[in-house]
């Protein structure tokens, strides 16, 4: 068996890039709950299925277009079901940004994984136990 600079053997090193791809692929599947979420109308923050936490928040540019425009369906809705991802877009495979157009607007959303206070990043983003999602809706110009 040939080993690698770091002195894994092969199978070693295949072995732990399956368990990252599992674990990117967890991470992606949990993003894709947040999303869901919000096409329920439960609110902005919760708990999407299996456990995973999250906020959702957005700048003053999706407010002023979106939000008190009575559009905040409209902007939910693209975001939840959005899956137009590419490697372009979602080069992590987390699927946790995208560009999209929402009747001739240009928008980001961003998930980022803090822990369970909001003080500091997940130590495990794939651990519903110690992370919350937070959901960001953005304009590029407020990127």
């Amino acid at each position: 068996m040939g080993s690698n600079p770091k002195g894994h053997t092969t199978k070693e090193t295949k072995n732990m890039a399956t368990m990252t791809d599992n674990r990117t692929e967890v991470i992606a599947a949990q993003n894709d709950k947040v999303r869901a979420v919000l096409n329920s109308g439960l609110g902005f923050l919760g708990c999407a299925e299996g456990g995973v936490k999250f906020k959702l928040v957005w700048t003053p540019g999706i407010d002023e277009a979106f939000m008190q425009t009575g559009r905040a369906k409209t902007v939910l809705s693209a975001v939840a079901d959005f899956d137009d991802f590419t490697e372009d877009n979602n080069p992590h495979g987390e699927r946790e940004f995208a560009a999209l157009d929402i009747e001739g607007t240009r928008i980001f959303f961003k998930i980022d994984y803090y822990n369970l206070t909001l003080d500091g990043g997940s130590e495990d983003p794939a651990d519903t136990a110690q992370t919350m999602r937070v959901l960001t809706l953005m304009l590029p110009a407020e990127y």
